[in-house]
């Protein structure tokens, strides 16, 4: 598992949230039939798409990696309305918020740099087996330095 990976589960678990790794959002199908999702979930589900920025004064490389979470939380309601949405989305704001804090003094930030923006969608309701999954989107893009290079 990457630094980010890690990062990104042990921020999620210390939410007290369990934390899955998916390809894409529809692959959560066979997980979430098999687990307890009832204390909600953090689902890292992208694969990376890096920028890498290059300075030619020092050489170094700022990859801008993106990174995709999904917050949710089991909607007891087949048939659900607004405000039994609301409720959910309302609970788990602070904590996809949190996770943007909590990643800006991780540590795995670049020197001087920090996630400058992150965008928060409301997904519509998730059915996977018999569960229905409601809540966030949360995207951004972790500014690291390249620690390997190919000098000849």
């Amino acid at each position: 598992m990457n630094t980010i990976a890690n990062t990104l589960k042990t921020i999620i678990e210390g939410q007290n949230l369990n934390y899955f790794r998916s390809i894409n959002i529809n692959d959560l199908n066979q997980q979430v039939g098999t687990r307890d999702v009832s204390a909600g979930l953090g689902v890292y589900s992208s694969l990376p798409e890096i920028t890498n920025n290059t300075f030619a004064l020092n050489s170094n490389v700022l990859m801008q990696y993106g990174v995709e979470v999904y917050y949710l939380k089991l909607n007891f309601h087949t048939d659900d309305n607004g405000e039994q949405i609301d409720s959910i989305l309302d609970e788990l704001k602070p904590l996809a918020d949190g996770m943007i804090d909590q990643l800006n003094h991780s540590g795995i930030i670049a020197t001087g740099q920090f996630i400058d923006d992150y965008q928060l969608d409301a997904v519509e309701t998730l059915k996977f087996t018999k569960e229905v999954l409601t809540g966030w989107r949360l995207q951004f893009d972790v500014p690291i330095f390249r620690r390997t290079f190919d000098c000849v």
